[in-house]
């Protein structure tokens, strides 16, 4: 049940990383810099791991959950998604970390000092 549910969220997941990505994209329009530059790989790395590995680990396990075929197959994969999830993760909090810095350095007038 749980292996199903995670196919259906995908439905929303899937959209909303496109979003962000194309959010950013359009936000960070015409800046420079090695932090934009970090931001943009970590969002192809994401988007890469979603789609060859996320997706494709979520229909596997709904498909083997569904047919109780708990085998060693089920278990390896299911480490492996566990896995590409927490680089997401990461991934994702390493960009709003530095997409935060780059706001606040953005909404700092010029010669103001830094308390």
């Amino acid at each position: 049940m749980v292996k199903t549910a995670v196919l259906w969220a995908m439905l929303a997941l899937v959209p909303s990383l496109a979003v962000t990505g194309i959010s950013g994209a359009v936000l960070g329009k015409g800046w420079k810099g090695s932090s934009i530059t970090r931001k943009q790989m970590r969002m192809k790395a994401v988007a890469a791991n979603g789609l060859l590995i996320l997706l494709p680990s979520a229909f596997f396990l709904a498909m083997k959950a569904q047919a109780d075929s708990l085998d060693v197959w089920f278990f390896l994969v299911q480490v492996l998604e566990l896995t590409a999830g927490a680089v997401n993760i990461s991934l994702l909090g390493l960009n709003m970390r530095d997409g935060l810095a780059l706001s606040r350095r953005r909404a700092r007038p010029v010669g103001a000092r830094q308390v």
